[in-house]
Order: C-alpha cells, then sequence, then structure tokens
C-alpha cells in the first residue's frame, strides 16, 4: 500500500505545481497579480481532487499487477502439473521405466519407420517366491534394482518398459541378432550380481530369463512378442537364468510364422 499512497502524493504535488503555473499564467495574462487566495485554490483543488483519483487509480494498477503475477505463477503451476501427468502417463511409477502402452507404442512407431532390432522379454525369475518368502517390500525392491540394471545399460540406446508384473521389455532399435544375444546375456549376469536386501534384513538373490526376437525391418510388437515370449518359456524350461534366442538361420521363418 505504501508504493500506491507515494505514487498519489508525487502525482498530486506535480498537478499542484502545474495548478499554481497555470494559475500563475493565467492571471498575468489578465493583468493581475497572484494573491494568497489563488495560491490557496490552487494547493486546494488537486488536494481534494488529484489524491483521491490518483491513489484509486494506482491502487486498482496494483490489484492488476498483482492479479496477473497470480495468473503468472497459476500458469506455471498448471503447466508443471500437466507435464507431470503427460510423464506418469508414460512411465511405470515403481521403476521409472515406460509403461507397457507407451513402450508398444514407441516400438511400433519405430517400426513404422521402417526400423528393425531385437527384442528381448525379459522376466524376473520366480518373482512369486520372493512376494512369498520375502513379503512384497522386497518383490517391489527386486523389481526396481532389476529396471535400474536395464537403464545403465540401455537407457541411451534402447526403449524399455515394464509390460507386465515382473516383466520387462527392451528394444534396440537397428541392432543385429548377435548383439541382441550378446546383450541379453551381459543383462542377465549383471543381474545375476544383484543381492536385493530384505525386510527381514537379509539379502535375497535375482535372476532373470530372457527371450531374444529379431526382425530386419517394420518392427512390429506382436510378431516380435510372439517370438520373444515363446523362447522366454523355453528359457525357463532350461532351469530359468537363461537367454534363450532364434537359430539365426531360422529367425526369417519363424517371423513369417508368427506373423
Amino acid at each position: 500500500m505504501k508504493p500506491v499512497l507515494l505514487k498519489a502524493a508525487i502525482a498530486t504535488l506535480l498537478s499542484i505545481i502545474a495548478s499554481l503555473a497555470i494559475s500563475w499564467v493565467a492571471i498575468r495574462l489578465t493583468g493581475g497579480s497572484m494573491n494568497w487566495f489563488g495560491v490557496f485554490m490552487s494547493t486546494l483543488c488537486p488536494l481534494l481532487i488529484a489524491f483521491p483519483a490518483s491513489a484509486f487509480t494506482f491502487y486498482q494498477n496494483h490489484r492488476i499487477a498483482l492479479a496477473h503475477q497470480e495468473l503468472e505463477a497459476a500458469h506455471r503451476e498448471l503447466a508443471g502439473l500437466y507435464r507431470r501427468l503427460a510423464a506418469s502417463a508414460r512411465i511405470d511409477d515403481m521403476t521409472g521405466l515406460l509403461n507397457r502402452n507407451t513402450f508398444i507404442e514407441e516400438l511400433n512407431q519405430a517400426g513404422r519407420q521402417g526400423a528393425g532390432g531385437v527384442l528381448l522379454i525379459i522376466d524376473a525369475d520366480d518373482f512369486k517366491g520372493i512376494n512369498d518368502t520375502h513379503g512384497h517390500l522386497t518383490g517391489d525392491r527386486a523389481l526396481a534394482a532389476i529396471a535400474t540394471v536395464i537403464q545403465g545399460l540401455f537407457g541411451a540406446e534402447g526403449i524399455a518398459g515394464r509390460i507386465g508384473g515382473e516383466e520387462f521389455g527392451v528394444f534396440l532399435k537397428g541392432a543385429s541378432l548377435s548383439r541382441g544375444r550378446a546383450v541379453a546375456e551381459r543383462l542377465r549376469r549383471s543381474v545375476e550380481r544383484i543381492e536385493v536386501r530384505t525386510v527381514q534384513g537379509g539379502t535375497a538373490r535375482l535372476s532373470v530369463s530372457i527371450g531374444v526376437s529379431f526382425v530386419e525391418a517394420g518392427a512390429d510388437f506382436s510378431t516380435l512378442m510372439a517370438i520373444a515370449d515363446e523362447l522366454l518359456y523355453a528359457a525357463k524350461g532350461r532351469g530359468r537364468n537363461q537367454v534363450c534366442a532364434p537359430d539365426p538361420e531360422t529367425v526369417t521363418v519363424q517371423l513369417r510364422t508368427a506373423s
């Protein structure tokens, strides 16, 4: 409020000076001289008119400025909320990876642009046993630990998402089948070294089984998933903690059959 009153006082002072100057000029032009009554009236009128009018105007301007600031702050807050909501619509809260729908859409988008590549379907071994033995909090920690490894290995070059309860997907655009098999094995070994602290204070060892599929161009999630999922179950059947990939000589036939 002080700035408003100060501005009104300055405006009133300028009005008094202008009023005195105009009165003096007008009286001089008529051949008269300025007396105390003229000075009094030239001062009183601006005080009675200019100060209230200026104070009201500056106060309204001040309120409008504050309203604009509040509106801009609300816009910034809404923009931040929108960004957070947009991110939460794409990201799985527990793991920080893409959620299933976003992962599938990004993979298919790459395929529509003509890209091929490798799809890894990664499943945490005996996850139900971890939950039953150590509790669901330990299970959540296990999923987060696996997701951290996936982000560390593929965050810069791959599309990674959580596509099921304890199932993850990684798509490496443009990667060869041999590279896919190699990075899948690297991932398997990295997870094998993880020790998750349980709620009881102990540790739980983790492992994953991985199915690998490949297409040279025009990647499609459904087609790649059908092959990778079948190979994932083959890895489970071989004792878990395995990587199972198609034979390079038969991969084209498999893709044709799956489609």
